[in-house]
């Protein structure tokens, strides 16, 4: 009997499942293997560890593991991608495929079929594949000048919002969230991290923002209601090039983002509507990993052939 491993290689965890040609037998997760953020060597750390226990998990030895798909961001980039190949390849068997986090996404969520998919986790990206098997996609091109509506989008925003607050004398409890989860005792010290190298995890600054955000500080929700507005316009960036004029479509969405916030969520929602109501916007959970092994029962060329093709 086959094995398979799917694996969903997140900016803030790793998740692993192991399945036959039926059933998933075991799961895991780790801390993030995303290359570009922890280093090649934790990377390792991380993907190892997933792939013991979930295949420990199923039973399975991962010397007969048939097929792996492994969804990350940057997949596009040559050197990432053979990179994550080689580690994987270090304890599993059989063909490794890397593919881009939205590409397993789509997949979870559609399973195949015509729909657009928006991801808000640590990064952002936007993509979509029409009845015609055209694709396209938008933004996810990395934290420095993309990645709109994520959780690192939310903490710089926080960050510019508390000095603005220091500008023109305003109060909000965005300034304290920053102070305590970088542990530093002044707005020197928030511009000294916020501007040093290597750059501070503005992402850790999400939970702490939506905790002040739910207990209704204004600069907080005003972050969110942006990173809802910012996640709609490019979505509309995408459903425009593949379902131009008004035509019935499916979208849904995924990430840390969307799943923790409310108002994200109402936000986008409400945006994309007012310009495309025959939209259906799911916000039904959708887990990227088991797009992911989806993708290996089914042979990675060949689903992404069909993606093509559809």
């Amino acid at each position: 009997m086959p094995y398979y491993v799917g694996v969903d290689a997140g900016g803030t965890k790793t998740e692993c499942a192991v399945g036959d040609d039926h059933s998933i037998l075991g799961r895991s997760s780790a801390t993030s293997c995303k290359i570009q953020k922890v280093g090649e060597e934790a990377a390792r750390i991380a993907l190892h560890d997933v792939l013991v226990q979930a295949c420990a998990a199923a039973g399975v030895s991962p010397q007969n593991v048939a097929r792996t798909c492994i969804g990350t961001a940057g997949a596009s980039e040559t050197e990432i991608a053979l990179a994550v190949k080689r580690i994987a390849a270090e304890l599993v068997a059989g063909e490794i495929a890397v593919v881009g986090d939205h590409v397993i996404a789509h997949e979870a969520a559609f399973q195949g079929a015509a729909g657009v998919i928006t991801i808000a986790g640590t990064g952002s990206i936007v993509f979509g594949c029409n009845e015609r098997g055209e694709s396209a996609r938008a933004g996810g091109w990395g934290p420095d000048i993309s990645d709109e509506g994520s959780a690192e989008w939310i903490g710089r925003r926080a960050v510019e919002a508390a000095l603005r607050a220091v500008d023109t004398g305003q109060t909000t409890a965005v300034t304290n969230v920053i102070m305590q989860a970088w542990r530093v005792a002044t707005r020197e010290d928030i511009v000294r991290l916020a501007n040093g190298s290597p750059r501070p995890d503005f992402s850790a600054l999400f939970p702490q923002l939506l905790t002040v955000a739910d207990a209704g500080d204004a600069v907080a929700r005003e972050i969110l209601m942006r990173a809802g507005t910012e996640l709609s316009s490019l979505t509309k960036v995408v459903i425009r090039r593949l379902w131009p004029g008004r035509q019935p479509m499916r979208a849904a969405v995924a990430g840390g983002v969307f799943a923790a916030s409310t108002l994200v969520r109402q936000v986008f929602g409400n945006a994309l509507r007012a310009e495309r109501p025959d939209v259906a916007v799911s916000f039904g959970n959708v887990h990227p990993v088991a797009g992911a092994l989806a993708m290996a029962r089914r042979g990675v060329q060949a689903a992404l052939l069909a993606q093509n093709h559809r």
